[in-house]
């Protein structure tokens, strides 16, 4: 079996714009220099830790995935378990390049729409 090990991060930061990074599943540890408050490790080989510092609460966030689920799926979505809100979404590329346009798309609708009420 053959996996695709091409992957992309998007994380959101404290404006709450997502910023998107691709790389490689054997790159992942050193996505802390694209994101700086983040954290990544493997454990036991075949698990990923990430630590995020929250952009919106402030907080450390810990995330375990398993490398091979993490490969097997189009994209997982951490979020901020003190307001319930996506903070990174990580996955095959186009996935979460496509849901980052879609979020960009709904936030400029409601700008615009906020603009004409007022």
């Amino acid at each position: 079996m053959i996996f695709d090990t091409n992957i992309a991060m998007a994380l959101k930061n404290s404006s709450g714009e997502y910023k998107i990074c691709e790389f490689t599943i054997f790159e992942i540890e050193s996505m802390q220099t694209v994101f700086p408050s983040i954290d990544v490790k493997v454990h036991k080989g075949n698990e990923i830790v990430i630590v995020v510092k929250c952009s919106l609460c402030g907080e450390k966030h810990f995330y375990y995935y398993d490398i091979n689920e993490l490969l097997k799926r189009n994209m997982v979505i951490g979020g901020c378990e003190q307001l319930a809100l996506p903070i990174f979404l990580i996955g095959k590329n186009h996935k979460v390049i496509e849901k980052v346009i879609e979020y960009r798309k709904n936030i400029k609708k409601i700008y615009t729409l906020i603009q004409e009420k007022w």
